[in-house]
């Protein structure tokens, strides 16, 4: 009875466990329904179609090159020919696990970006190197390590372009084809009003305003103020970043 018992309780549960649900699609953005990811899909096929004039607008000062001392880390001063008031920073350290982190953040911009989340990931922060050095001449620095001295990080300052290689061989690019893009905080522009003629009948003049930018981010401001998804609408007072 007992036996017969037990069974029927583990039927009666097998029946009464609830089905899993699938996810609905509708919950997610596709890259279509993403400002951020159409941006990007634009900014590529612009460097696309311009593959032999395509160059990178961001590059570092060489004279700005700072090293730890006695520490595998790097820190420069990165600028952008689109915006030359908007200052970005760069980091690169080389732990002592062998594992490159490299960093860019724009610097005493209207916000500070939340960039806290290593906190929450890492039990602690890993070791930098102490056994790596770094060597710097007015183009580019770079490091070799690992056991065998297999590794190399190379850092071309312009353009901005970071290269870890294995037996010299190049194994991860960062801005190897000059897509990369830190879209800094910003305010929004006021429209000024148009003026009116002085004289009734006098012909009024429009002035266009060319955006010397436009080859790289485009024309058109695509959910730089606001993005809506589904019955929510995320404003951005500080812009599309």
């Amino acid at each position: 009875m007992k036996v017969l018992s037990a069974l029927s309780a583990s039927l009666l549960l097998f029946t009464y466990t609830p089905t899993a649900v699938a996810f609905k699609a509708g919950d997610f953005k596709t890259c279509s329904q993403s400002g951020f990811c159409r941006r990007g899909r634009a900014l590529a096929a612009r460097a696309k179609d311009n593959v032999d004039t395509w160059r990178s607008p961001y590059s570092i000062d060489g004279q700005s090159v700072s090293l730890a001392s006695g520490k595998a880390s790097l820190t420069a001063a990165v600028k952008s020919a689109l915006y030359p008031d908007i200052n970005f920073s760069l980091e690169v350290h080389v732990h002592e696990d062998g594992v490159v982190r490299v960093r860019m953040d724009e610097v005493g911009g209207l916000k500070k970006r939340y960039d806290e989340a290593a906190k929450w990931a890492l039990i602690a922060n890993p070791s930098i190197s102490t056994q790596t050095q770094w060597k710097v001449s007015a183009s580019e620095a770079r490091a070799v390590f690992g056991r065998k001295r297999e590794h190399e990080i190379v850092v071309d300052f312009k353009p901005l372009r970071v290269v870890l290689k294995r037996d010299g061989k190049e194994q991860v690019v960062i801005n190897g084809r000059g897509l990369l893009h830190m879209e800094h905080y910003r305010n929004k522009a006021v429209e000024e009003p148009k003026v009116e003629a002085a004289e009734e009948g006098a012909e009024t003049q429009e002035v266009l305003k060319v955006n010397p930018n436009a080859w790289f981010e485009g024309d058109a401001e695509d959910a730089h103020w606001e993005e809506t998804f589904g019955s929510w609408t995320d404003s951005k007072p500080k812009g599309k970043a």
